[in-house]
């Protein structure tokens, strides 16, 4: 059975699958196969746990029975040694994401609150469309950006962090989100190296706001979540260039000064007496880890701030489809099954799942192949169903450009638009000569 990441590991044998009609479905099964195409469904991942009567509720809207395992002996925790308190020794590539791990995943490590990470407010209705938002949303990024830089200027002359107009920059991205997130996740998507830290600052900021407001976070809480991802790698501009744009593995001497950087990040925020606990206490612990292998102190699981951890799975997210002097840009779904391979112990299990709904298997901005041939880029997703995006057409299937058409893919389960233009798979930027920072969207 393959995934909907292309993982051709993960197959099960028919003699442990049972068929299960849904309304007899239970807690705690875990779902190998639909009786419907997985790429019909709104589930992010090809075989998952049921967590609770939500889940079998939805699937209740796609199937009328599903396939589960007998024996779940191939998805048990193995056991591992207790890590120390004291610094603990990172995973080999410290400078990336990419960890070495076993097939079968550990039992996610529990946090300390109580709180439930999706808060019980109304959620947030798009006020206008995509297209509409993106003039300003170009406006608000270039402005942005301009002034992240700014800020880091400072830092590195150590200067007092500038509370307020980071707060400025947070706010003006906070407003365009409101009225449509996928506008700035468009721009999130335009990358340029030289320009790596400052957009990576700024990206954190923009798909954390995007994230809050998936959680359905107050006004107070996105401009505090949208702060932490703006200032959570600032202490970077402390660690010698040549590190951080060595494009092969580090030292041991060179992987010492680039764990400093949440200490160097801590300093700075701490010197800025304006800034909140919340916000320095993000800085210190983003590079932590639930199972305790993180850095600076190796904290577990139950001492990792919320928003700690929720900065940790953005601040991956956003470096791993960034092109780095060290790596190569992935796509969103490669990142993505490494963020979800990495639940219980490199990312907090709720933070990680919660993000991977938020902005989905095809963000704004990604370029896709349909089955067609056809070339496109995604304009905006569609709740519930991310997997069904509506997108913007912008080769014939000899991959020449054309005339730019809008369509959404949503219809294609209505039958009224043609299943070749489902999506095949995504593409990365400048593919067939086509680049992102090019194509203009006006209203």
């Amino acid at each position: 059975m393959r995934d909907i990441f292309g993982d051709t590991k993960r197959t099960y044998s028919p003699d442990n699958l049972v068929k299960v009609p849904v309304n007899q479905l239970q807690p705690g099964m875990f779902v190998a196969e639909l009786d419907v195409p997985w790429s019909e469904t709104p589930f992010l991942m090809q075989g998952f746990e049921i967590r609770d009567r939500s889940n079998i509720l939805k699937l209740e809207s796609y199937c009328d029975y599903v396939y589960v395992l007998k024996d779940d002996g191939q998805r048990k925790p193995k056991s591992m040694p207790k890590p120390s308190r004291a610094l603990a020794p990172p995973p080999k590539n410290t400078k990336g994401f990419m960890i070495n791990r076993s097939p079968t995943r550990r039992a996610p490590q529990k946090s300390a609150d109580k709180k439930p990470l999706m808060r019980r407010r109304p959620a947030y209705a798009t006020e206008v469309a995509a297209e509409v938002e993106h003039v300003r949303a170009r406006e608000i990024y270039d402005f942005c950006k301009t002034g992240t830089k700014q800020l880091l200027l400072a830092a590195k002359k150590d200067e007092v962090f500038d509370i307020a107009a980071a707060r400025d920059i947070v706010a003006r991205c906070i407003d365009s989100i409101l009225r449509n997130p996928d506008a700035l996740i468009w721009m999130t998507k335009i990358k340029h190296e030289k320009d790596y830290l400052v957009e990576h600052c700024l990206n954190v900021c923009i798909l954390s706001i995007v994230f809050g407001r998936h959680l359905r976070f107050s006004s107070e809480e996105l401009h505090e979540i949208g702060l932490c991802g703006l200032s959570h790698q600032i202490g970077k501009v402390k660690i010698p260039a040549a590190i951080l744009a060595k494009p092969g593995e580090l030292n041991e001497d060179e992987r010492r000064a680039m764990q400093n950087h949440p200490l160097e990040s801590h300093k700075l925020l701490s010197d800025a007496s304006t800034a909140s606990k919340t916000v320095i206490d993000v800085a210190l612990c983003h590079r932590e880890r639930p199972d305790g292998r993180g850095y600076p102190r190796g904290l577990t699981a139950d001492r990792i701030p919320e928003y700690a951890r929720i900065i940790a799975v953005v601040n991956a997210y956003d470096a791993m489809v960034s092109k780095r002097a060290y790596a190569e840009a992935k796509s969103p779904e490669a990142v993505q099954k490494i963020i979800y391979d990495g639940r219980g112990e490199q990312f907090d299990d709720n933070c990680a799942l919660a993000f991977m709904q938020a902005i989905g298997l095809y963000p704004a901005g990604t370029w896709v192949e349909l089955r067609n041939g056809k070339v496109a880029v995604v304009l905006s997703g569609k709740e519930g169903f991310r997997h069904l995006p509506t997108v913007i057409v912008v080769s014939d299937d000899e991959k020449n450009p054309v005339d730019e058409v809008v369509l959404d893919l949503y219809l294609t389960d209505s039958g009224s638009l043609d299943k070749g233009y489902l999506i095949q798979r995504t593409l990365p930027d400048g593919s067939f000569g086509f680049d992102l920072d090019k194509l203009q969207i006006n209203e």
